[in-house]
C-alpha cells in the first residue's frame, strides 16, 4: 500500500505488514504489500479472484510464509526481512504467541465434524490457553447467545445450516479473545438468505469496535461496515482509502471497471 496513507484510527497498531512479497513457483502473488491495521479498525479487502487477497490473509495468519518482508503483531515480531530480500521467521514459541493474537474465520467453516458445537468452541481455550473448563463453557454459552445460537450447544455441525456453522466458527474464533479477527470470504459458501445472518454478526462486531480484516465480495457490506478499503489486483494494491470513497467514488480505472460488475 502507498506509504503515508492516512489511518482511520489513532489506536495502537495491531498488525503491521511491510514490503511483503510472495511467489508460488515463478508466479508472483504478492508484490511489495504493506499495511498497518490499528485497534478498532475494520479493513475490507476486495478485488478479483486471483488478485492475491486470500494469499495476503494466509500470510498474515501464518498459513503461508513470506518470501520477503516483515510481519508484526503489536510487540511480537513474527518475520523480519534480513536485508537480503528474505524473510526470517521467529522461533516456535514466538510464533505460538503470535497465533493467540488473532482469530481466523474460513469461508468453509472448518469446524470439527465429530465435535458438538460446544466442544468446537471450548477446545482451543482449554487446550491452548489452559482456561478452566467451567470458564470456557461459560464464555462459549455467552458467545452462542450473541450469535443467536442458544440451545445449539449439543448439535454437531452437520445438523446446522451453513449460516449457523459460520456463526459457530465466529464464536470459536472469539472464544480465544483475539486482538484481531481475519475473515476469508466468510459468506462465499452461503446462499443469500443465510449470508444476511452472518453479515449481521460481523456488523455487530464492527459496532463493538472489534478489529477486523475482511476479504469479501459483498460490496455494499464492505462500504457500510469497513473503515478502510483495499482494492487488490494482480498482487498489488491498486487503490485504497476510506470505504465510501473507494466503493462510491473510485479514482483508478481498474477499480471502476471491477466495481461496475456489481449492482450495489
Amino acid at each position: 500500500m502507498a506509504e503515508g496513507t492516512a489511518q482511520q484510527g489513532t489506536g495502537k497498531v495491531l498488525v503491521s505488514l511491510e514490503h511483503a512479497k510472495k511467489s508460488f513457483g515463478d508466479t508472483p502473488v504478492l508484490k511489495d504489500i504493506s499495511l498497518s491495521v490499528r485497534e478498532g479498525e475494520v479493513w475490507g479487502i476486495i478485488g478479483p479472484s486471483g488478485g492475491g487477497k486470500s494469499t495476503l490473509l494466509r500470510c498474515c495468519t501464518l498459513l503461508e510464509t513470506l518470501d520477503s518482508g516483515s510481519l508484526r503483531f503489536e510487540d511480537i515480531t513474527v518475520a523480519e526481512d534480513n536485508g537480503a530480500g528474505h524473510s526470517v521467521y521467529a522461533d516456535k514459541d514466538t510464533l505460538a504467541g503470535a497465533r493467540q493474537r488473532f482469530g481466523l474465520v474460513f469461508q468453509n467453516f472448518n469446524l470439527f465434524p465429530h465435535y458438538t458445537v460446544l466442544q468446537n468452541i471450548i477446545d482451543a481455550p482449554i487446550s491452548v490457553q489452559k482456561v478452566p473448563k467451567d470458564e470456557a463453557v461459560a464464555r462459549a454459552r455467552e458467545l452462542l447467545e450473541k450469535m443467536d445460537l442458544a440451545g445449539k450447544e449439543d448439535y454437531v455441525p452437520c445438523d446446522l445450516s451453513g449460516g449457523q456453522q459460520q456463526r459457530v466458527a465466529i464464536a470459536r474464533a472469539l472464544a480465544m479473545r483475539p486482538d484481531v479477527l481475519f475473515f476469508d470470504e466468510p459468506t462465499s459458501a452461503l446462499d443469500p438468505e443465510l449470508t444476511k445472518g452472518v453479515l449481521n454478526v460481523i456488523r455487530q462486531l464492527a459496532e463493538e469496535k472489534m478489529t477486523m480484516v475482511i476479504v469479501t465480495h459483498e460490496m455494499t457490506f464492505a462500504r457500510d461496515v469497513a473503515d478502510h478499503i483495499v482494492f487488490m489486483d494482480a498482487g498489488v494494491v491498486v487503490e485504497e482509502g476510506p470505504a465510501e470513497q473507494v466503493i462510491d467514488h473510485p479514482q483508478h480505472e481498474r477499480t471502476r471497471a471491477f466495481l461496475a460488475n456489481y449492482g450495489d
